[in-house]
């Protein structure tokens, strides 16, 4: 009886009422943590979570978080922070590793906002899901728009259903992507300019290539036919100096048979 009344007792300490902007654990499987006073705890469904409260899941944890509408579930290995404005409606969910889904009530403002160490995804009524890793991060989209901004390069691009947009990062920085069903939206910079890919920037580099080889091959052909008019020009002249040595040898030729003529007739007089 002791161990019941303990545990009721618990219990009826973590659920006092909840106001219509608490965020409440209503679905809870596995192992799900809280830290409270830098120490993991069991997170209970039907809980309360504190504003800005660390929220851990294991890998066989999963949790949905309620507030009206409005859901934020959390896969396995997954931590997060939720952080609401104070006297405002907007909501940020500071995703440090895992999968986040986000099931947001329809507004005409932006009022909800995902976090990752790489991108940032705010929303105005949706339904999409971000993945966060060591590397990068992706946002794919079930229903409605999703703005998305690579947090490092500030380059922005907002998706629709169907469609994902990811942040990689290696050595060089940061790359934001956008792959998907329908027309591909353009990824654009801080300035809201048009942000080129990489087969782009290939065709561009290409391109800007193209007039050197033109030129260059010009001129070897320049150069090829310069060399084949030159060895012409020069058969042409070996040619005529033979025909010109030909000819001076048979007038050579007619000369003395006209001389040895004269004379024979000469001596025949005689």
């Amino acid at each position: 009886m002791y161990r019941i009344a303990l545990f009721l007792a618990i219990m009826l300490a973590f659920m006092v009422p909840a106001n219509a902007d608490d965020w409440i654990a209503a679905k809870l499987r596995g192992n799900v943590f809280q830290l409270v006073d830098s120490a993991w705890q069991p997170l209970h469904r039907n809980e309360i979570v504190s504003d800005s409260r660390p929220i851990r899941t294991a890998f066989n944890g999963s949790v949905s978080f309620e507030r009206g509408e409005e859901t934020i579930q959390l896969g396995p290995n997954t931590e997060i922070r939720i952080h609401d404005r104070n006297g405002q409606n907007f909501t940020t969910v500071e995703e440090t590793s895992g999968t986040v889904t986000i099931e947001a009530e329809v507004q005409n403002v932006q009022h909800f906002a995902v976090e990752t160490p790489f991108l940032a995804a705010v929303v105005k009524g949706t339904r999409f899901t971000v993945k966060s890793t060591s590397r990068g991060a992706w946002v794919a989209v079930e229903r409605g728009h999703v703005a998305v901004e690579d947090l490092h390069s500030r380059n922005h691009v907002t998706i629709s259903a169907g469609q994902t947009a990811e942040v990689v990062g290696d050595s060089d920085g940061t790359t934001l992507t956008v792959k998907g069903h329908g027309k591909l939206p353009k990824v654009l910079n801080e300035d809201g300019s048009p942000v080129l890919t990489k087969q782009e920037l290939k065709a561009l580099e290409k391109a800007a290539k193209d007039p050197e080889k033109a030129a260059e091959k010009a001129a070897k052909e320049a150069k090829k036919a310069a060399e084949k008019d030159a060895k012409e020009a020069e058969k042409a002249a070996e040619k005529a100096a033979k025909e010109a040595e030909k000819a001076a040898k048979e007038a050579e030729k007619e000369k003395s048979d006209s001389s040895g003529k004269d004379d024979g007739d000469k001596k025949k007089k005689k």
